[in-house]
């Protein structure tokens, strides 16, 4: 999931550094690259929601019996959602930036 997400950044990278330079990419390519973006927003904020439920679950259960094994799997949850929301912030930024570019009427 993680290279999916360096591919896709680099996409919209390497549109958002030709639309600076005034190399207009097509607004089909851009349109493209907005809805895998979207897809892929999609896809980490479902990933979000379920790594909350699995962390509600875990601190649910959570017991001076359960021991150090199950505090130790609630915090490697809280530290992935942690990164996948972070992903997620960084997604939505640059989709916001490219969307604005496709918004431009120089776009081809």
């Amino acid at each position: 999931m993680h290279n999916e997400l360096a591919a896709l950044t680099d996409r919209i990278n390497g549109l958002l550094a030709r639309m600076e330079r005034r190399d207009y990419p097509s607004r089909a390519r851009l349109e493209d690259t907005l809805t895998d973006g979207y897809a892929y927003a999609l896809s980490l904020d479902a990933e979000c929601e379920r790594i909350e439920r699995r962390l509600a679950e875990h601190a649910a259960e959570l017991t001076e019996e359960s021991g150090e094994e199950h505090t130790r799997q609630i915090s490697t949850l809280a530290q992935l959602l942690g990164r996948r929301r972070d992903e997620l912030d960084s997604l939505r930024g640059l989709l916001a930036i490219l969307r604005a570019g496709v918004q431009e009427p120089r776009v081809a």
